[in-house]
């Protein structure tokens, strides 16, 4: 099968709000309806200690600069390879224009549909609590409320928001898949 494009919906917002939970619901839906599609969740995707320098990326890539980038490539050629042309993204993804710099360095042929999820603090606070456990629990429930308060002071053209507050995962799937054509599409 030739796939002369790759579509991405990538699903951003902070910490708790729901991306992983969404990206299942996705996944899920698309696979009932016979849709092809590969789901990564970009955390995954630069979990290395030490994380590579420079020049170690460079060995391996001239002109790569994150390692998220060169595993992605690496993923995505599979994908390819098996005829996918659609990929459900999530990650925290504070800085965007960053982030699609990276990923299209990756993959040069895609076209990016961001969708940013958005909970209230009280709901994030929820969330986390019955997630996070352990050492880190007060220091993730801080960062996830400042990426929270960043994300939300940040106007960025072309990106969906999608308010998660009160809303199921299967009823927030359905609405982003209608909204961007996959819903249709086959």
């Amino acid at each position: 099968m030739s796939v002369s494009h790759v579509e991405i919906l990538l699903i951003t917002g902070p910490a708790g709000v729901g991306k992983s939970t969404l990206c299942w619901e996705l996944g899920g839906l698309l696979a009932e309806a016979g849709i092809a599609h590969a789901s990564i969740e970009s955390d995954e995707l630069d979990r290395v200690f030490p994380k590579p320098d420079a020049a170690a990326l460079s060995a391996l890539a001239p002109g790569a600069r994150d390692v998220s980038q060169l595993n992605l490539a690496a993923l995505w050629t599979t994908y390819r390879a098996l005829g996918h042309s659609r990929l459900i993204m999530s990650g925290v993804m504070i800085h965007v224009a960053f982030d699609k710099r990276w990923i299209l360095a990756a993959i040069p042929d895609a076209r990016i549909t961001v969708v940013r999820l958005r909970a209230g603090d009280d709901s994030l606070l929820q969330r986390l609590d019955r997630r996070e456990a352990g050492a880190g629990r007060d220091a993730q429930i801080e960062r996830s409320l400042k990426q929270s308060k960043r994300l939300a002071d940040e106007d960025i053209a072309d990106v969906l928001v999608v308010e998660t507050d009160g809303r199921a995962p299967q009823e927030l799937a359905r609405e982003i898949l209608d909204r961007i054509g996959w819903a249709r599409a086959g």
